[in-house]
């Protein structure tokens, strides 16, 4: 469906949601290896949509001039040769969609079956819009009913195939290739989905993981997809990521002092007063999250009863507290076995597999974009 230039080297790497960037320098290769990285964050106010894809923008171009400055200023420092950008929630929308044919008699499978296959896939009804698709491609291609990992050639007498697509504001997108022409000039930025990303890491290291409920809390929303044999059955977008918990227990306290506490309380190094106090808070707005998931895992279940393992991917700041949530609420009524889902937190020990950091802190959502983009570059 779409086929990139083969890019070996050292590239530039964005993670982007409405709040927060993260920037990395990568090293393609048998692994992804981030040589620099930063993640930088907007201050805590609301915004109208236009004005976090505005503000989201510009500190994403000021981040990344700075990142490549420091790189270019070292010795030897070989050239960027690409960009690409990783747009996450709520920028963009994902899905997969399969569609079959039977044959009268035993046809070659060639490259021109496998396409129009994922076009009448793709032509399916559709909240995504058309007009303003990202990505696509062939997530399996299935001949007799078996997935075929190579199946170019083979004689079969039915064909299927799982085909995704997303779509993007059009409006980030334009602004967020401008941002990065100017940070690196003459390389057209390659941007992809924050889902589809996620979707291919999982896949390609953690082959094990094949039903599960992926939960991914960005700044504030969170994308949930059902995932059924690496093949996307189900979504859904809740307004809540770390902002809006941030708005709900600051109770009259800076929500930077707010979103300090929170990176002591992640580091397990906070036994003020003050962290005692929003231990509390956390604890008190619980009951409207697991309302709000609750209903929103309430309509995916009507579709679908979930599979029992999530795998969950959020911010540092949150990520034990709302790992701790979703293993202690109850979300059994929803699930095939009738039993609480089983969450697991996604950390870079899942990514070791695919990702190195040289002499850094790892930052899970960028590890996520580095381990695609050299996914990206191996199949190209």
């Amino acid at each position: 469906m779409f086929r990139l230039k083969r890019h070996k080297g050292t590239v530039l790497v964005v993670d982007v949601d409405d709040a927060s960037v993260g920037v990395a320098l990568v090293d393609l290769g048998d692994k992804a290896r981030v040589v620099q990285s930063t993640r930088a964050t907007l201050p805590v106010e609301q915004r109208s949509p236009d004005h976090s894809a505005t503000a989201v923008v510009a500190l994403l171009e000021e981040t990344a001039q700075k990142v490549v400055q420091a790189y270019a200023t070292g010795a030897d420092a070989p050239p960027l040769i690409a960009s690409y950008a990783i747009i996450r929630s709520p920028w963009t929308r994902f899905r997969t969609v399969q569609a079959e044919e039977v044959y009268e008699k035993p046809v070659i499978v060639n490259e021109k079956l496998i396409e129009a296959l994922a076009k009448k896939a793709l032509q399916s009804p559709s909240e995504l819009d058309a007009g303003n698709r990202l990505e696509s491609g062939v997530v399996h291609v299935y001949l007799n009913g078996y997935v075929t990992n190579n199946p170019i050639g083979k004689q079969v007498m039915r064909a299927m195939v799982t085909a995704y697509e997303s779509d993007v504001k059009p409006e980030v997108k334009k602004t967020l290739e401008n941002a990065l022409a100017k940070v690196l000039p003459g390389r057209v930025p390659v941007v992809r989905s924050g889902m589809c990303a996620l979707l291919s890491v999982i896949g390609e290291h953690m082959p094990e993981l094949h039903r599960a409920v992926i939960i991914d809390v960005g700044s504030s929303s969170t994308h949930c997809a059902v995932v059924l044999k690496e093949a996307v059955t189900q979504t859904a977008v809740i307004p809540e990521g770390l902002l809006t918990v941030i708005a709900k227990i600051a109770a009259g306290s800076l929500p930077e002092e707010v979103l300090s506490q929170l990176r002591m309380l992640a580091n397990d190094s906070c036994s003020t007063d003050a962290c005692k106090a929003l231990k509390d808070s956390l604890a008190r707005i619980e009951p409207d999250l697991a309302k709000e998931f609750g209903e929103s895992f309430a309509k995916l279940a009507s579709k679908r009863r979930l599979p029992n393992t999530a795998m969950l991917s959020a911010p540092a700041e949150i990520a034990p507290w709302i790992a701790s949530f979703f293993s202690r609420i109850d979300f059994a009524q929803f699930t095939t076995t009738m039993q609480p889902l089983a969450t697991e937190l996604l950390t870079a020990d899942h990514l070791a597999d695919a990702v190195t950091w040289e002499g850094r802190s790892p930052d899970t959502s960028l590890g996520v974009a580095a381990g695609y983009v050299n996914i990206l570059s191996k199949s190209a």
